[in-house]
């Protein structure tokens, strides 16, 4: 039998939830502004681990992502790489080195630091950031989908806990997440709709293995003249937060 504990603020009505019988996996969601949802982040921070770890060669604890010190060259309208955050190169820079890669490895990503409003004006006051300033989506399509390796190596691996703060979720059922262990889905769980604000996801479990998450932003990709209204829902993503990538 499963073990859940959901510990959410509300209840979300449209994405059909799962939980594979794998493991004990714990849902955590929360919805609102900073201050309402903090506490939910925090519990789930403690849960995949206390420390945040920084280097490599890390263990335990849990890493986080954040765009706020991804450079000008790779900052909206240019792409962001796929493998930004699992530098493998022995001289290279500690906190790119954290074992998350986007797949596949030629997807087109976009970090923005003025909400992307470049793409629309009318993305100006829609989209916002969580932790200051920059906040993250695909270009073209509303998924997204990240594997995890041994920071700083080419050794795949996987994470026990993964969370995402959305940003601008109208529709509830509109965006979810979902875990998989090699190509079996083990667990998925829609965000809480909070419009203009944040929405926070997360899934940890002391026993199944995420080797891949697959990210459902939205509804609607994100595009010039693409706005939010009727059955449309245009979301964008912010941080980030996994427990420390283990070999697999």
């Amino acid at each position: 039998m499963i073990g859940i504990a959901v510990m959410s603020c509300g209840k979300n009505d449209g994405y059909d939830d799962y939980l594979d019988n794998r493991g004990d996996i714990q849902l955590f969601s929360a919805a609102g502004d900073s201050s309402a949802i903090i506490g939910k982040i925090n519990q789930f921070r403690d849960l995949a681990g206390k420390a945040l770890n920084s280097t490599p060669n890390a263990t335990g604890g849990r890493r986080e992502i954040n765009w706020d010190g991804v450079p000008a060259e790779f900052t909206s309208p240019g792409l962001f790489p796929a493998n930004f955050f699992n530098l493998t190169d022995p001289a290279g820079v500690a906190g790119r080195k954290r074992g998350l890669v986007y797949t596949p490895e030629n997807a087109q990503l976009l970090v923005s630091d003025r909400g992307f409003s470049d793409i629309d004006q009318g993305y100006s006051q829609q989209f916002f950031a969580f932790s200051k300033n920059k906040v993250f989506s695909a270009k073209g399509t509303n998924i997204t989908e990240v594997k995890f390796f041994v920071p700083g190596t080419h050794t795949p691996a996987y994470v026990s806990s993964f969370g995402i703060i959305f940003s601008d979720v109208d529709i509830a059922g509109s965006t979810g997440i979902e875990v998989y262990d090699g190509d079996k889905l083990i667990g998925r769980a829609g965000a809480q709709a909070a419009d203009k604000k944040f929405s926070f996801l997360g899934l940890s479990s002391s026993t199944a293995k995420f080797t891949r998450v697959r990210i459902v932003s939205g509804n609607t990709a994100l595009a010039n003249g693409v706005q939010d209204g009727s059955t449309k829902d245009v979301v964008v993503m912010d941080d980030l937060i996994y427990s420390e990538p283990v070999a697999r």
